[in-house]
């Protein structure tokens, strides 16, 4: 290990406490099941977000992916607290028994990974923290329960869990997404963008067809358009209950602040492409900007999300690692061409990791020339749904959805 890495290990904080990476060792990081998932593949994940640095109060901490290392590099999490906490008044102490227990509402998805082969996993690190870890049985549902002698082995194997969760929910496909519909409102804004889409659409490939890859199937279904604020990887009924929660909660703090009187709405104007990489000969994602009407509106729904965003990061259940949000809606992408719905199955490895789907990308460069500044509308962005990545809403023809908030003033 360099000195550099000693003088800056690596940081990762889990709700309020924070923790380094030393060098030791820890149960195996792989992913938590072999079960196929399903994935939002719409976008890439940098798609959404730009770091702070290039600029493009309810709280908790992102996890960070780290790849499975091999045995003698593996890392052991080490606390950077100075003492343990004594007033932990969440570990209950069991006077019968003289025991300190601890129940922790894990999403079954991580009992594998937490117990691994022949139940390894589970014994170091019962063996490592001095305590007793007890599972619910296959055909039953409950917590997982923390029993030592002493609190801080248990405040220990709360720990070890945690951080292995944690780790491992990054290696997970996304379940769920925060987005804001384009087209599911019946104002005349929204049926005006449709209209707007449809012809972009008709004119891009009455005139662009003859280039590389461009096809019908790579536009976005019209009833599915939208902005993505955030992703999630919710495994279990009481995570989504927690992100449902937790929503309402902060949206209902921010709009009092971002919206204090009945004339505020957040009105966008989505004119002009662009895409992600560098090369429009070679492009994979092609999207609408979202641009300015006035300065003031638009900085007010742009830090609403980025306030928005920072909160849900607090959860631990968000997948992220940029500070800012990019608004921009996804127009034509390259991965629809082997799902039209959008919602695509991950590839797996032998190992069970999630590999990118393949995608073939197509030349942008006639519509860049001939549509780059189009114009699609102003649109009013009125709701903000918590969808369900692989669940689409057949009468809507949007996203399932789990909740909704209107983006509204609060009076």
């Amino acid at each position: 290990m360099s000195s550099s890495s000693v003088l800056r290990p690596e940081i990762l904080v889990v709700g309020n406490r924070c923790y380094r990476i030393n060098p030791s060792s820890l149960p195996s990081l792989e992913p938590v099941d072999n079960q196929q998932h399903q994935v939002y593949r719409e976008e890439e994940e940098t798609d959404y977000y730009v770091d702070n640095l290039d600029d493009d109060e309810p709280s908790c901490k992102p996890q960070q992916k780290r790849s499975t290392i091999e045995p003698e590099e593996k890392s052991q999490i080490v606390r950077e607290e100075e003492s343990i906490e004594d007033d932990d008044d969440t570990i209950d102490y069991l006077d019968k028994e003289n025991m300190f227990v601890y129940e922790m509402d894990v999403a079954p998805a991580f009992y594998g990974v937490l117990i691994g082969k022949n139940a390894e996993n589970k014994q170091k690190l019962e063996q490592d923290t001095n305590t007793k870890i007890i599972f619910p049985r296959r055909d039953e549902t409950g917590t997982v329960k923390i029993r030592s002698r002493t609190k801080a082995n248990v405040q220990s194997a709360r720990t070890r869990i945690e951080l292995i969760i944690d780790r491992n929910r990054q290696m997970q496909p996304f379940t769920h997404f925060l987005s804001i519909p384009i087209c599911q409102s019946s104002s005349s804004l929204s049926k005006n963008f449709k209209q707007k889409y449809e012809e972009f659409k008709k004119n891009v490939l009455e005139q662009c067809s003859n280039e590389r890859g461009i096809t019908n199937e790579l536009f976005q279904q019209v009833n599915k358009l939208h902005l993505t604020i955030a992703t999630f990887v919710l495994l279990s009924k009481s995570e989504i209950n927690f992100i449902k929660d937790t929503l309402q909660e902060c949206t209902k703090t921010l709009l009092k602040q971002f919206m204090p009187t009945d004339k505020e709405r957040f009105i966008v104007q989505l004119k002009g492409l662009e895409f992600m990489n560098d090369d429009p000969s070679f492009v994979d994602v092609l999207y609408a900007k979202v641009q300015l009407i006035n300065q003031t509106n638009t900085t007010r729904l742009q830090n609403f999300l980025d306030r928005l965003n920072e909160e849900l990061l607090n959860t631990g259940l968000m997948k992220q690692k940029f500070e800012r949000i990019k608004l921009h809606v996804t127009l034509m992408n390259s991965l629809l061409r082997k799902d039209d719905t959008g919602i695509l199955e991950a590839q797996k490895t032998a190992r069970g990791r999630v590999k990118n789907q393949e995608r073939e990308s197509f030349d942008a460069k006639n519509i860049l020339r001939l549509f780059g500044q189009y114009d699609f509308g102003q649109i009013e962005l009125n709701e903000l749904h918590l969808s369900i990545m692989h669940e689409p809403d057949r009468q809507t023809g949007y996203y399932g959805c789990e909740t909704k908030i209107l983006l509204k003033p609060i009076i």
